[in-house]
């Protein structure tokens, strides 16, 4: 290891259009060369990504049992700093080594459990350091493989949510929907990555998978459709609006108020109502292009809590308990049309008379 570097013997392999390099390296060296959720890792990667404390408890105690004679398999890693690789005595093979900046960022995409068995292993047996794993490093330069890298490579150990999905979905759709909740205040720090459901101890108010729809609704758009910059202006409008509209979206976004009340006490923090709102809002924008944010303040008056069962009920709510059915987010946007002035379908209309007759 020389000043500056991490130098290691490699093989220089090919896949695909890019090259990437086989590497034993020490034990000792795993905990601090790769990272994989910490704060050094950029946002856009660290989204969705968790360690399963049961199965590195699994690896550990296997470490454990079997000192002499445990195998683990090889971790994959990106690095987002230039590799320089020089094949030995000189030539041009593909056995050489390489050496890597010591200040260059190395993310794990396969090998999270492993790797905290192993810094739980040093942290017993200490010797261990000198034991080596193979890895597979892929040179990334921006990490702009490396989210879609880290999906593939862990989609077959467990069904990704919904949620998972629309994170590292590569689609217009699905990057608008990962700026606005980057960006618009309601959103910022309040969405569930991983789960389509959120605990009653969460901070979150929504799920990635609702403000997805919700914004499929809006825009009447979905999964491979193109995004134009009309599309972008609208979405942000319609969501920056609506938090300054809705008294207690307000009151969460001042921090005064925490989701969890919203979301036991109000049904418009709820998956239903998000996409109702979706698709009365791309209703009033078509109708009313011209001042559609104007008309959207008459959302400010209408009561919002789930106690308000004389207009919930059979709507956003069946028996009391919120609904996702199709027609409870049908009924729920025609409600919120009807206070927008705005002229509902066929369909929904036919759906108000059932609802009336009952």
């Amino acid at each position: 290891m020389s000043l500056g570097t991490y130098s290691f013997p490699a093989i220089k392999g090919h896949q695909g259009q890019h090259d990437y390099y086989l590497i034993q390296c020490p034990l000792r060296l795993v905990p601090r060369l790769f990272l994989f959720d910490e704060a050094e890792v950029p946002v856009s990667l660290r989204r969705a990504r968790s360690v399963d404390p049961v199965r590195a408890a699994e690896i550990t105690k296997y470490l454990g049992e079997e000192p002499e004679a445990y195998v683990l398999a090889p971790i994959i890693a990106t690095i987002g700093s230039t590799i320089t690789f020089e094949a030995a005595h000189g030539g041009e093979g593909v056995i050489g080594r390489v050496s890597i900046p010591i200040t260059a960022q190395i993310i794990l995409q396969d090998g999270q459990h492993r790797r905290v068995a192993i810094q739980q292993l040093l942290a017993k047996t200490p010797a261990s350091g000198d034991d080596t794993i193979p890895v597979m490093l892929v040179p990334d330069e921006n990490f702009t493989r490396s989210q879609r890298l880290y999906t593939v490579l862990n989609n077959g150990q467990t069904k990704n949510t919904r949620s998972q999905r629309v994170l590292h979905e590569r689609s217009d759709l699905a990057t608008l929907v990962q700026q606005l909740i980057d960006e618009v205040p309601l959103f910022q720090g309040r969405i569930e990555l991983e789960k389509t459901t959120i605990s009653n101890r969460s901070t979150a108010l929504f799920t990635l998978s609702a403000v997805y729809q919700a914004n499929e609704a809006l825009l009447g758009i979905h999964k491979g459709d193109p995004v134009d910059i009309e599309h972008v202006d609208i979405a942000q409008q319609f969501w920056r609006e609506l938090g300054e509209i809705i008294p207690e979206w307000q009151h969460v976004i001042a921090q005064t108020v925490a989701p969890a009340y919203l979301r036991q006490n109000y049904i418009h923090s709820h998956t239903v109502t998000l996409i109702a709102l979706g698709k009365a809002g791309h209703a009033l924008v078509r109708q009313h292009p011209a001042d559609w944010p104007v008309r959207l303040q008459a959302l400010a008056e209408i009561d919002w809590r789930r106690s308000n069962t004389k207009l919930w009920e059979g709507r956003a709510m069946l028996h009391g308990k919120m609904s996702k059915a199709t027609d409870s987010i049908k009924l729920s946007a025609s409600a919120i049309k009807q206070v927008l002035h705005v002229t509902l379908t066929s369909e929904e209309q036919e759906l108000e008379k059932i609802l009336s007759s009952k």
